[in-house]
């Protein structure tokens, strides 16, 4: 009995181990070569888009273009050219329309219509829609100068990218001036890189590097690298954009004002009236020493000599109280009679952001002499 139990345990012992052989067979059949082909071509494809990015995040500088409609309906390209380091100069098309946009020593100036200031509920609109404003990145859908720098757009892809399907058998399709790309899409958009090296991206839908907002900036934007001659070319237009901004709008800071006192005077005989203001300026914001610019309009109205206004402009330290003097002369068909006069003042504030144009020219030399330029 006792040699049939070892007999026994023998044999179960020995189909355990059999067991063990047949999973191991079944393990080594490996995959199929149509399979191990198409896991070759994610391969390919993840190494393209890796290499296109690491090329996207060295480069000095990058110049996005753009299509939108111009007025009379035909397409019209914008390109907007942006440093490693955040200087920018060029248009983004914001919502179908284009927005001018500069960026230099850390500082944002935008030139938009009026249409745009109104529907981001700037009450000063009409005076913003005249000339470039000073402003941060939450005057745009999009803050542009961060999301779309080399290095940020390059990594933002490049997590946009991990999210999608692994599985998916790349896509490739060929542009109209016979590149072949890599189309790799989701629901935000497609990225596409060339399949041929030196890879690069040619193009990504914005909403690929800011779901919340890239939309509005279309749905696509093609990328090329800026280097040589086109680099220095973004530094002497930079030089200039500068040197055209002059002293911006400041949209960074709130002022009010409000007329404290008013004085009234007319002189006999001859139809003058001088109206004095006193105007007093609240200023909410990192202003320092910058003036506020008063404008004070007055209307008046005379007893059956018709209406005039005036003009009047002024500069205030921040804070202060200004007395400000406009005057009209009516006209007087009776020399010897009484006429019923009133004035009307309106006054409004703004502040201008002061620009050193030499100053941020030299940052930008040194920048672009860092970058190569």
């Amino acid at each position: 009995m006792a040699a049939r139990r070892s007999r026994i345990g023998a044999i179960a012992a020995l189909c355990c181990l059999v067991a063990g052989c047949d999973v191991a067979i079944d393990g080594a059949a490996g995959i199929s070569p149509a399979e191990q082909q198409r896991v070759d071509r994610r391969a390919e494809q993840r190494g393209a888009v890796e290499s296109a990015l690491k090329a996207l995040e060295q480069a000095p500088a990058v110049v996005y273009k753009s299509t939108i409609k111009d007025a009379s309906g035909k397409p019209a390209e914008l390109q907007f050219r942006i440093t490693r380091n955040g200087s920018a100069q060029g248009a983004l098309p914001v919502d179908g329309q284009p927005i001018q946009i500069v960026s230099a020593d850390k500082q944002l100036y935008l030139s938009a219509t009026p249409e745009y200031w109104k529907a981001h509920g700037l009450g000063n609109s009409e005076q913003y829609g005249t000339d470039w404003v000073r402003t941060d990145g939450s005057d745009l859908p999009v803050n542009a100068v961060e999301v779309l720098s080399p290095r940020k757009a390059a990594s933002t892809l490049r997590t946009a990218v991990a999210a999608m399907d692994p599985l998916t058998d790349p896509v490739r399709s060929k542009l109209p001036d016979g590149t072949e790309v890599y189309d790799v899409g989701s629901g935000l958009g497609a990225l596409r890189v060339t399949t041929a090296a030196p890879h690069r991206v040619v193009s990504f839908a914005p909403s690929l590097v800011a779901a919340a907002g890239g939309k509005t900036l279309g749905a696509e934007m093609r990328v090329e690298p800026l280097a040589g001659d086109a680099l220095k070319k973004l530094q002497t237009d930079l030089d200039g954009a500068i040197g055209g901004i002059g002293q911006p709008f400041d949209a960074l800071t709130q002022v009010s004002v409000s007329v404290v006192n008013d004085k009234l005077d007319c002189t006999d005989f001859v139809g003058t009236c001088r109206a004095t203001i006193d105007v007093a300026n609240t200023v909410i914001g990192g202003v320092g020493g910058t003036p506020v610019r008063l404008t004070l309009t007055v209307d008046f109205t005379a007893q059956s000599l018709g209406a005039q206004s005036c003009t009047a402009n002024a500069d205030a330290a921040p804070g202060a109280t200004t007395s400000m003097t406009c005057e009209v002369k009516f006209k007087l068909p009776n020399r010897n009679a009484s006429y019923q006069v009133q004035a009307k003042p309106a006054a409004r504030g703004e502040v201008r952001a002061a620009v050193d144009v030499n100053a941020v020219r030299e940052k930008l030399k040194s920048e672009f002499a860092a970058l190569g330029g």
